[in-house]
């Protein structure tokens, strides 16, 4: 089964991730007892966003910054797991790591199963 980890961060906490934090996290990719990663890739900031909406029948465009958005999804990763609990068990590792290694940023993530696609229909 495929999983997209949602990584949501604050991005007013700058800066680059520390080096140790990105060795570990090659070392726990590397590692594929619960999961596989398949793709994952970081997100420029909102304000180089663009949100495009469909409101009251209009199609709206608008252009970052977001001034109301605190925790925005700083990046993403498909991973494949056997079971949901493989998935999450990747996902909390994952997660200690920028707690043990990166401590001062806050990190939320949104585990969800994929469901399917418009390319397999």
């Amino acid at each position: 089964m495929r999983y997209l980890v949602l990584i949501h961060v604050d991005e007013n906490v700058g800066g680059e991730p520390p080096a140790e934090l990105m060795d570990a996290m090659s070392a726990h990719v590397a590692d594929e007892r619960h999961a596989k990663l398949v793709t994952d890739a970081g997100l420029m900031p909102t304000s180089a966003a663009t949100r495009v909406a469909s409101r009251g029948g209009d199609v709206l465009t608008t252009d970052g910054p977001f001034a109301e958005t605190k925790e925005v999804v700083g990046g993403f990763m498909l991973i494949e797991a056997p079971t949901h609990d493989d998935a999450l068990a990747w996902t909390r590792g994952f997660v200690g790591l920028h707690a043990e290694h990166w401590p001062e940023l806050e990190v939320v993530t949104e585990l969800r199963q994929v469901a399917g696609s418009l390319s397999e229909g």
